[in-house]
């Protein structure tokens, strides 16, 4: 990490004083074949009411028109832009380790290729790590646009459930529990200190970057806040790896159907992982452990249910369900329902 810890709780007042009248902004962008969104998404970034210092871009080996478009906009941008070119594919989670590993600023703002900012995004962000030296991360709700930028009707928030309830409970301290339950965080819309850099990086590749970094910061007692409006515009449209539209219910019975015996396990295996580096990093409190063994232990038992038919699950479902754990870590009865009747 930057710095030293310091003793003295007065150095440390001034420490962070002059870190918050100072605050200079690093935008971490990854791009891969984008030429037909990312002229939007570059122009919404210079129009902004506060600019950033320097625009990081590191582009995943396109074959289409992206390298000419980023280095036509370097040349006419307000700010410093820097493009690096990787040799060979990384994919987005590898690629957005090195973009926010160059970055040179104090607070780091994720971007996508493909969507568009509004125009007081940065200040809003700006404005809450100047008001609140204790932040480590914000990040906001977003406005969900198909192709042509013509809003769907919702927003983010109301795509993934994260109700009102859930946002009291995540601003009353319960950030982890939040997130051990579903990832509430679009990186697109999320920037952080700097100085926590340290703590998620190398990011791990059984891991999306932005739910392995706002977990991992939340877990290391990095308090998190959000902005209650949405700040960006975020795009659907049919080459975006993951997408944030409000399935319908029947579609949400499809995905529900389809959901096999490997995915818990893939998403155990994380946990697991996240665990591991926890232990390396910052020995886990015993809360902390508990909460994770216990996450692994639910997606555990939910892999065995999907695995074994329907009469044998009913002792492990009833289990699950009395532990509290399909209310903490899964849908509650709708996923009792699920394992018990898909």
């Amino acid at each position: 990490m930057k710095g030293k810890i310091l003793n003295s709780n007065f150095c440390n007042f001034q420490k962070k004083n002059k870190i918050e009248k100072n605050l200079r902004i690093s935008v971490a962008m990854c791009t891969y074949n984008g030429e037909l969104f990312l002229p939007e998404q570059l122009e919404s970034i210079a129009r902004q009411t506060v600019l950033p210092n320097e625009l990081i871009i590191c582009d995943d080996n396109s074959t289409d028109a992206t390298l000419r478009i980023l280095k036509d906009f370097q040349e006419k941008a307000p700010f410093e832009i820097k493009i690096y070119r990787n040799i060979s594919k990384l994919g987005s989670t590898k690629n957005f380790e090195k973009a926010i590993s160059l970055c040179n600023e104090n607070i780091i703002v994720l971007s996508d290729q493909d969507d568009v900012w509004l125009p007081y995004k940065i200040e809003k962000l700006e404005h809450i790590f100047k008001s609140n030296p204790d932040i480590g991360y914000v990040f906001s709700d977003a406005i969900v646009v198909d192709e042509k930028l013509f809003p769907l009707g919702y927003t983010m928030w109301k795509s993934i459930l994260f109700t009102t309830y859930q946002r009291r409970l995540f601003r009353n301290g319960y950030q982890v529990e939040i997130l051990l339950k579903h990832n509430v965080v679009t990186g697109a819309t999320m920037a952080f200190r700097a100085e926590k850099r340290d703590w998620i990086l190398p990011i791990s590749n059984q891991w999306v970057h932005d739910a392995w970094i706002v977990l991992l910061l939340s877990v290391i007692e990095i308090k998190g806040d959000f902005i209650e409006e949405p700040l960006i515009k975020y795009r659907q449209h049919f080459t975006q790896l993951i997408g944030g539209r409000k399935l319908k219910l029947i579609e949400q019975f499809q995905k529900a159907i389809g959901t096999k015996s490997e995915s818990y396990n893939v998403r155990a295996k994380r946990f697991e992982h996240m665990l591991d580096r926890l232990v390396l990093i910052n020995k886990p409190t015993k809360k902390i452990k508990k909460l994770f063994e216990d996450k692994i232990k639910h997606l555990r038992a939910r892999q065995w249910i999907h695995n074994h038919s329907r009469w044998k699950r009913f002792v492990r479902i009833f289990t699950e369900l009395i532990s509290g754990r399909y209310h903490r870590f899964s849908n509650g009865w709708k996923s009792v329902i699920k394992d018990l009747c898909l």
